[in-house]
């Protein structure tokens, strides 16, 4: 990543540092360092600026130069037009975090939290302080390369002479955002004439893909340098926030038709179908955005994280159970995700059928009766004592039996009750217990209602119904219906869009299987956002950045 945004200009450095210990970061989630104003960094905007309104709307943008070339399209001086010129801001972000750090003595060269780490593509680390004890620089090399002859790159306006030191960087970047442009000069953009600068977009795309997306339609390792302590963790969902949880909760109410319990109530207007207005509720975390923070969430905020960050500091007392709370959500998502998206299929498989075919019918139910048995398996004992007249009451959601396997799946990942939790732990398991519940709850009677079907029509294999009365046909087909309508909700509910993506076929060589981010284009459509309905359609890019054969 590196290489690829400077490692192409004239006499270019890459210093490569290791740490000697392990050293406290302080760590924005999400795509918290992508140069965007979309929301991406609006967490840290509104931490430094201590609530939404002092945050700054558009935290990339500054002043822009008069545009090349000059003459008729220039730009007046005078006007209120801006650039992208993120650098700037991300100068002041840095500077402001650390000195948070500093100031709370939460840190400093050698001990306590040392650093900001944000993820873009890749991960990045923001170093308070070079001269920390912590770090030692491993190399420092001169990788430039020889630039290619006969090449003329396009003019654009830049500061001349270029800084020499950060400081002298910042102070140019404070002088850009004048309205006086009478020092920029017309000059070649770097890096047009040097060799690797596509080779290194390339593979900078590659090494993110198969470390944080997928490859192969297999899911990359993910961060393993950086890990996360989930005892100081603090979440914009928190209830403490108490003005943002409000306006969240109106807006999103309002925008996706849901009753004052958070019950989706259907689509909003007769005329939009019921799946594109799934896959927008399954879309919504996309568009809450820290901005809503007074300055009294503002307080509550910054001082809950102060004492969250100063706990994790002390040796003796720490009120936190050890659990790795983040491996724990992982496991659920991972137990879940694809198994929910088969159980949708197999559903849908079963509703489109032929329900008077008997073989198709039973091969149908027999693969649904399998994989709702597997999610419900650990946790459900058979009743003992079942036939005929007993099997609805037997196998009913409000029978002992049913009762028992519920409150066991619910609690799966319930420590004991003698297990000391922080604040922040209390609220991870609230939202645990949150997902659990709705999982369990909508698949425990998908496994009891096929088991009844099964056990009263299709359990002895020597007779087997040739063909399935209407009835029965009426009977399955209203069954799945409903379950399939309670599951498709389930999956817009929990949100885990990036589980469902792949791209079907493959990739071909030379590409990989992604969502369009950056700096992949961020406005590539893909096919299933145009249709509106859950599709694993990821799209194959190509390590030029273009779409390849795949959806």
């Amino acid at each position: 990543m590196a290489y690829a945004i400077r490692g192409t200009v004239d006499d270019s450095h890459l210093l490569t540092y290791r740490t000697i210990k392990a050293v406290k970061c302080l760590y924005f989630d999400g795509t918290s360092a992508a140069l965007q104003y979309d929301g991406s960094m609006d967490s840290q905007n509104v931490f430094l600026a201590n609530s939404s309104a002092n945050a700054p709307s558009d935290p990339v943008f500054g002043d822009r130069p008069p545009r090349w070339p000059p003459g008729g399209n220039s730009t007046d001086p005078n006007s209120n037009e801006t650039m992208w010129r993120p650098l700037h801001a991300e100068y002041a972000r840095a500077a402001g975090l650390c000195d948070f750090i500093k100031e709370k003595n939460l840190g400093g060269p050698g001990w306590g939290y040392e650093s900001i780490v944000r993820m873009n593509e890749g991960f990045e680390v923001i170093w308070c302080n070079f001269s920390s004890p912590s770090a030692e620089l491993v190399s420092w090399l001169n990788v430039s390369a020889p630039a290619l002859v006969g090449v003329t790159p396009p003019k654009f306006p830049r500061r001349r002479p270029p800084p020499q030191s950060v400081l002298d960087f910042m102070t140019l970047e404070d002088e850009a955002l004048s309205t006086s442009y009478e020092n920029w000069t017309y000059v070649y953009i770097p890096g047009y004439d040097r060799p690797f600068k596509e080779a290194a977009a390339k593979e900078w795309f590659r090494m993110a893909a198969k470390t944080y997306g997928f490859t192969g339609g297999v899911p990359g390792r993910g961060e393993a340098r950086v890990k996360i302590d989930s005892c100081g963790l603090f979440s914009f969902y928190d209830p403490g926030l108490v003005d943002q949880a409000y306006a969240r909760v109106v807006e999103t109410r309002e925008q996706f038709n849901l009753s004052s319990e958070g019950n989706w109530l259907g689509p909003k207007n007769e005329s939009d179908s019921r799946a594109a207005a799934l896959y927008q509720l399954g879309l919504r975390r996309r568009h809450i955005l820290d901005r809503n923070i007074s300055e009294t969430d503002g307080i509550y905020m910054r001082s809950a994280i102060e004492h969250r960050m100063r706990a994790t500091l002390q040796q003796d007392g720490n009120p936190c159970s050890g659990i790795d709370w983040t491996e724990t959500t992982r496991t659920i998502v991972t137990d879940y995700s694809s198994p929910l998206y088969d159980l949708k299929a197999i559903l849908t498989n079963l509703i489109t059928s032929n329900l008077t075919n008997a073989t198709t019918t039973q091969t149908h139910l027999n693969n649904l009766r399998g994989l709702s048995h597997q999610f419900i398996m650990p946790y459900y004992e058979y009743p003992p004592h079942f036939n005929n007249t007993t099997l609805h009451r037997s196998f009913s959601p409000e029978s002992p039996t049913s009762l028992a396997a519920l409150d066991r799946c619910k609690n799966q990942h319930t420590p004991s009750p003698n297990t000391p939790l922080s604040s922040s732990e209390t609220l991870i398991l609230t939202s645990i217990l949150s997902v659990l519940n709705a999982l369990c709850t909508t698949l425990l009677p998908v496994f009891l209602s096929t088991e009844i079907l099964w056990l009263q029509h299709f359990n002895n294999i020597t007779a087997y119904p040739s063909t399935i009365p209407s009835f029965l046909q009426d009977r399955i087909s209203e069954t799945v219906t409903g379950h399939l309508e309670q599951v498709e909700e389930l999956m817009a509910w929990l949100g885990w869009m990036d589980q469902w993506v792949n791209c079907e076929p493959g990739c071909g060589v030379g590409q990989v299987c992604a969502i369009p981010m950056w700096p992949i284009p961020i406005g590539v459509e893909r096919r299933e956002e145009q249709e509106g309905v859950l599709s694993r359609g990821g799209v194959c890019v190509d390590l030029e950045g273009e779409l390849g054969e795949g959806k």
